[in-house]
């Protein structure tokens, strides 16, 4: 698509607000539209990191919170190189996730969030060019969670109540700072699925102009 303006969107919000459904509608979307896409999950399961990460959320290995910090960044920024070649082509890139997430979870959980956030600006990763937040009450996102199938289903983070009160607080001070996202919209993820769809087009619309 050459001469298309490349577009980096990152979905974010606690476990069970909706990401992995939105970020799929949106791609879909975008590709009737004739855009070359290409989606991300983190972590990403197909990567050492990744392996790594899985065996955390299932309680199979203790993590300290400094070294999950680490590895959920590593697993992040090792598609960086890749990631920024394909804005330069025009792609639109769309991810369940981003290292926002990292953030707000790992400083959940001890990490002061001062020291996060220097460790990210040293790293340089690429800032999104929106950043949706699909926020819903922690208590919402774990009776979701109950019901979720896949390949991780349940982890240490969906029935953790207090954590997730947490997380989300700490994303409510990340969109208060507009913290590395060019733009950064909060979106209520208890509305029904079309009426969220539909607003993120309405953002997403004049980001491609």
């Amino acid at each position: 698509m050459k001469g298309k303006k490349g577009l980096l969107i990152a979905f974010e919000g606690i476990d069970g607000s909706g990401k992995a459904v939105q970020s799929g509608l949106l791609t879909e979307w975008l590709k009737r539209g004739g855009r070359t896409v290409i989606d991300y999950t983190y972590p990403d399961l197909r990567s050492r990191y990744g392996d790594i990460l899985d065996e955390f959320l299932k309680g199979r290995i203790p993590m300290d919170e400094k070294t999950q910090l680490l590895t959920f960044a590593a697993d992040i920024m090792k598609d960086q190189e890749q990631i920024g070649k394909r804005l330069a082509r025009g792609e639109i890139i769309v991810m369940d996730r981003y290292i926002t997430s990292t953030i707000a979870y790992q400083c959940a959980k001890g990490v002061p969030m001062f020291d996060a956030l220097r460790l990210v600006k040293m790293l340089q990763p690429i800032a999104p060019d929106a950043v949706v937040w699909l926020d819903i009450p922690p208590a919402l996102g774990v009776r979701r969670r109950k019901n979720r199938k896949g390949k991780r289903k349940r982890d240490l983070h969906d029935s953790n109540l207090r954590l997730l009160s947490k997380v989300r607080a700490n994303y409510g001070k990340l969109y208060a700072m507009k913290w590395l996202g060019r733009k950064w919209a909060r979106i209520n993820g208890k509305k029904p699925i079309a009426e969220i769809h539909e607003e993120i087009r309405d953002l997403i619309t004049p980001l491609m102009k």
